[in-house]
Parts: C-alpha cells; structure tokens; sequence
C-alpha cells in the first residue's frame, strides 16, 4: 500500500496485489529461472515483484530510464497520439508529477525507490540495465517470471521473442498494456497465435500468461 500512497506506480492496487502473487506463486513452486521486468517506470511494480521473490533469486530490470522509443507503423493511432503526447513535454505523471520520463537520473530514482522500500539491489540480486530493449535484452538463461510492461508492439515484440523460449514450465508472463494500447495487443495476439501449451488469462486489467508445467 506505500507503493500507492507514494505514488510510485501506474497499476491499480489490485493489479499490484495480482502481480505480487503471481511472482510469489512462481517462487512458491521453485521455478528455475530469471525474474525480468521490462519497463519500470519509478520502480513500484519492480519493488513488489523484489518484495515476492527469494533474495538470491536473480531480478534483471530492463529500462531506457528516459523516453520510450517511438512507435511504429504496428502502433494503431491511439499509441501515436501518446506518443507525441510525451515527446511534446506535455505529459503529466503520477499525481500530477513530472511524468518519469523526464526525470534525468531516472535509473538512480529507481534504485534509491527500491533500496527504500526494503530491497536494495545489492543484498537481492537486482540489476538495473539501462537502453532500449533490442538492444540489452539478449537472454541464455531460463526465466521464471517476467513482467513485461513496454506499451508499444516493437518494444513487446523484442521481449517476446527473447523471453518465451526460454520460460521455464510453470514460468508467468505479465502483459501490463494488453488492454491498454493497440500495439501489445497486436505483438501478442500475433506471437502466441501458433503457440501451444500456454494458458491466457485476464485478472484485473492485465493479461497473465502460464506455461504448461510438464
């Protein structure tokens, strides 16, 4: 509930408490792998899912830490119009803040947000990696859990196709923008549209996606 009153994240507080449980139910069943957030804004959701796992666990937060890269052709107009919405400095953020896009040391806000809230990212295995996904996020290691919050289909697309391989059964995915931009939407209906042994689920406003234990 600090996470909210601080205003430190976009989620409702059932979307919060949803997202805690899905990343505690992963660490509950011993899932072997990675925990991954893509895109963390002021670090709220990243400060719950640290809270929800073991502090050995390893917790990779993948972030441009500054203005999100511009949509694409794939984007409907909705994401184009918020796009040029923050790219005007008009946008406003959370309680009529400056929008975190704007914040120049965002990465050391997020960190300091973290070590606040009771997990450091020294004692529990997080690390924070700045850029644009296709250009950071290349995995070999099995991931456990993922929350994949990056609004636009290029930026969830690069995180699909590095992320989905490699989930371990019984591993979760969390869309955070399934029902609120066209652009997830499309590179998720579009990436999982020949997948097998996956099972979608919407809890709250947000798309939980589970692998198949074996």
């Amino acid at each position: 509930m600090r996470i909210k009153t601080q205003q430190l994240t976009y989620l409702t507080t059932k979307d919060l408490f949803n997202l805690y449980r899905a990343a505690a139910e992963v660490e509950r069943a011993g899932v072997p792998g990675l925990f991954i957030e893509a895109g963390c804004a002021l670090g709220g959701s990243a400060i719950a899912i640290g809270k929800a796992k073991s502090k050995q666990r390893e917790f990779r937060i993948y972030d441009a830490f500054g203005l999100i890269p511009p949509p694409s052709e794939k984007d409907d107009a909705d994401v184009h119009a918020r796009y040029e919405e923050i790219k005007s400095g008009k946008s406003k953020g959370l309680g009529n803040n400056t929008y975190y896009g704007y914040t120049e040391n965002l990465k050391e806000v997020v960190t300091a947000n973290l070590a606040k809230h009771g997990v450091p990212v020294e004692t529990n295995n997080i690390k924070l990696i700045k850029g644009y996904f296709e250009d950071t996020l290349y995995l070999t290691e099995p991931v456990a859990f993922a929350h994949i919050d990056c609004d636009w289909y290029a930026s969830v697309m690069s995180c699909l196709v590095q992320i989905e391989p490699r989930l371990s059964p019984g591993g979760v995915i969390v869309f955070d923008d399934y029902y609120a931009w066209s652009g997830c939407r499309s590179a998720v209906d579009e990436y999982f549209r020949d997948k097998s042994g996956f099972e979608l689920s919407k809890k709250g406003r947000k798309l939980h996606v589970r692998k198949a234990a074996r």
